[in-house]
């Protein structure tokens, strides 16, 4: 931001207090005076209560996590006495969790009858189904729907994964009462922690009195600082009269220790300077963004962050986030993190609070870019892939297409990619499906159309973009001819609406060009690995999105044994033209090993000049040598020379090389083709990955199709089919340059 164009800072009078004067400035000093301590006292061990705040229950009972749309419902003929009996006898526990199990437990519970549902949601044996963070929404549901039947299965998955506890938050009871003490500064747990503080208030004071008298130390702290909530909340009398229960001496000692959380800070503080506050940060805006605030203001705010951590976070920062603009705060986070420097940590706790509590989805997308560049040595020594915490939490649509991306394409293949892999997985299990079927559902559609493009208006004149093969925008103009680019604006254009449709035209090739090339890469490897869909499926996520049907129209399918196209208008024909409808049987991809009408296909794409993302109707199939069917071992292909470039780059398409050797050597290379199906290469002399020209070219010593990693078991081209013998015979034969001649 220039200097003109910083916007005005506002008088102190339009600031919090706490950024004016807050208590450092005030010469008041962190409590040094020991605090009074009273052992022995008993918290009540009452029933759990539920009580509702206005609004939550029907808050959590319509909840939706963006996948609800998507649940099989309820089918009419559902028989719950049969459901309930899958669980009751056991058998549920033969399943996997999520898919089938998942879907009939909430059947039962959101719908079934009363009985059955509250009997289940008491058998403990399935209580860690629903024991992480993408089950947030399904827990709030059953809260709502159950009540104090549900509550059992919820404080143990509160337990599990923190960021479950706002399904606590109407429920009151002793052992609640400890989760959300102790979840007080636990950034997952810290808001679910102080709703449910400031919405029970004196009910909930006499469970947590033991704990704000016990011996100083970090429990006492969040039981201190819950009770500063309900201190702002319902006022200081209702905390002393409550404490009076256990005795005159008790309330005394409440009344002594019940002081302002805001006057607890660390000496010295890390306070920023004027000169880094004012050249390396943004302006900091009010809400509305017409004024900004002083860089002394500024100065309090970045040391209240300074001072908070995720766990516990300075009890000042709540008041003055609400009178601040979200945008501004978040680009604060981010001008905080890449301003620091934390060795052996990816971000200090202050940073990493901020970025949790601050950031939005443009700081997710940034956070994942910086991610996916860490190196795998910087990964360890940061502990990076602590950050995956912190993405997760933003508010962000984008966030599983950003934990997709780090899983495929992050530097760091040992630790960032399968952690990130880890929490689809989990998705995946939640919804049913898998993790294949969760990245079918990330593809973004752009904004574009039924027809898959945009039509962008300049005013007097208007032009179509849509896609090619490769899924590069095209340009038509209104009499529908291709332009090599979209012009820019002129001077006879609209002046408001050319500008945003030229921008909105770069922003969309920036985009799409971010996953053109992964969709091309996936459905190749779908090809290749005989990936299949529904016909639903297929007709929802592939032919009729808006960006991916571009190459699908592009490529031949098959039905079972009937090949089929996918026609402009979205309508499916054969290889006649005749229009078909799809039969009820898994869609694939043809491989042309498959396809025995090759020839009449590839006139039909020639006809209508259909070129295709990726090598399909075109490409060479490759076939075993006379013996080679039934062997293990591909003789013709070893004893060729190979640079070690073309090694490196099988790595990046999804081979592992073997572990170091003598001398730091990796001796084998292999290919994972299915469950106990591997190619193996053995090398000689080995790469050393850190001194790679020490042995700039490898000898192909082995070739062997096994049942393991690293060569041992024996596996043969009868057991794999035609076409993972044609793609890894086509692969040797790049490779090494060697065809069919022995």
């Amino acid at each position: 931001m220039t200097h003109s164009s910083r916007v005005p800072e506002a008088p102190a009078s339009m600031l919090p207090s706490l950024l004016v004067q807050p208590p450092w400035t005030r010469g008041s000093t962190p409590r040094s005076t020991a605090p009074p301590v009273v052992q022995g006292l008993k918290r009540p061990k009452t029933p759990t209560v539920e009580s509702w705040p206005p609004g939550l229950r029907e808050e959590f009972r319509d909840a939706s996590d963006g996948w609800r749309r998507r649940e099989t419902p309820v089918p009419d003929d559902v028989d719950f006495a049969a459901i309930a009996e899958y669980f009751r006898s056991g058998d549920a526990l033969e399943d996997a969790r999520g898919g089938r199990r998942s879907l009939r437990y909430r059947w039962l519970v959101l719908d079934g009858p009363d009985d059955l549902a509250n009997e289940l949601l008491a058998d403990e044996r399935y209580f860690d189904d629903y024991s992480g963070w993408v089950y947030r929404v399904p827990l709030q549901r059953f809260a709502a729907r159950r009540g104090l039947a549900a509550h059992p299965l919820l404080l143990h998955a509160a337990k599990v994964h923190l960021s479950c506890a706002v399904a606590l938050v109407p429920f009151l009871d002793d052992a609640t009462a400890q989760f959300m003490i102790k979840g007080m500064g636990v950034w997952n747990v810290e808001e679910a922690s102080r709703a449910w503080f400031a919405w029970h208030g004196p009910a909930a004071v006499p469970f947590v009195i033991p704990d704000a008298l016990r011996k100083p130390g970090p429990k006492r702290t969040h039981a201190e600082n819950g009770l500063a909530i309900i201190v702002r909340e319902h006022g200081r009398e209702c905390v002393i009269e409550a404490a009076a229960r256990y005795g005159e001496h008790v309330a005394e000692a409440i009344a002594a220790s019940v002081s302002d959380p805001l006057d607890r800070y660390p000496d010295p503080l890390p306070e920023p300077d004027e000169d880094f506050v004012r050249e390396r940060l943004p302006q900091v805006l009010l809400r509305g963004k017409e004024h900004a605030l002083p860089v002394s203001a500024t100065r309090h705010l970045v040391t209240m962050l300074r001072i908070s951590s995720p766990k516990e976070p300075y009890p000042g920062c709540e008041p003055v986030f609400e009178h601040l603009d979200p945008d501004s705060l978040a680009e604060l986070a981010w001008a905080l993190y890449t301003a620091e420097f934390v060795r052996d940590r990816w971000a200090s706790e202050g940073v990493e609070y901020a970025l949790r509590r601050l950031g939005n989805a443009g700081t997710a997308t940034r956070l994942a870019t910086a991610m996916g560049r860490w190196s795998k040595s910087s990964v360890w020594s940061w502990r990076g892939w602590e950050a995956l915490d912190v993405l997760t939490a933003l508010d962000s649509p984008d966030t599983l297409r950003l934990l997709d991306r780090l899983a495929r394409k992050a530097s760091d293949v040992n630790r960032m990619r399968p952690y990130a892999q880890e929490r689809l997985n989990a998705v995946a299990r939640e919804r049913g499906i898998t993790p294949e079927q969760l990245a079918d559902r990330l593809v973004p559609d752009f904004g574009l159309d039924g027809e898959g493009g945009i039509t962008l208006d300049y005013g007097p004149r208007r032009f179509r973009v849509v896609f090619d093969e490769e899924l590069k925008p095209v340009v038509l103009d209104e009499n529908g001819r291709r332009r090599k680019t979209l012009p820019k604006p002129g001077a006879k254009d609209d002046a408001a609406l050319a500008p945003a449709a030229y921008k909105r035209f770069t922003d969309l090739k920036k985009e799409v060009r971010t996953v053109a090339a992964d969709q091309i890469k996936r459905l190749e490897q779908a090809m290749i690995s005989g990936r299949s869909w529904t016909p639903t499926e297929f007709s929802e996520v592939l032919a009729g999105h808006p960006l991916l049907r571009h190459i699908v129209r592009r490529l031949l399918w098959s039905a079972g044994t009937t090949h089929f196209r996918v026609a402009e208008d979205g309508t499916y024909s054969d290889v006649h033209d005749d229009a078909l409808d799809l039969p009820d049987v898994p869609v694939t991809l043809a491989h042309p090993a498959l396809v025995t009408d090759l020839v009449a296909w590839s006139e039909v794409f020639a006809d209508y000049e259909l070129l295709q993302p990726f090598p399909q109707l075109g490409r060479t199939v490759y076939k075993p040598t006379d013996g080679e069917e039934t062997a293990s071992r591909l003789t013709r292909f070893e004893g060729a020379s190979v640079p070690n470039g073309p090694i490196f780059g099988l790595t990046r398409a999804g081979w592992t090389l073997g572990p170091k050797e003598t001398g730091g050597y990796q001796r084998h290379i292999s290919l994972e083709l299915g469950e106990k199906q591997y190619l193996v290469l053995y090398l000689e002399p080995g790469i050393r990955v850190l001194t790679p020209e020490d042995a700039p070219v490898q000898e192909i010593e082995q070739v062997r199709l096994a049942t393991t990693g690293h060569g041992a078991g024996k596996l043969t081209f009868e057991e794999l089919g035609p076409v993972l013998t044609s793609e890894i015979l086509a692969t040797l034969t790049k490779l090494t340059g060697r065809h069919k001649e022995a």
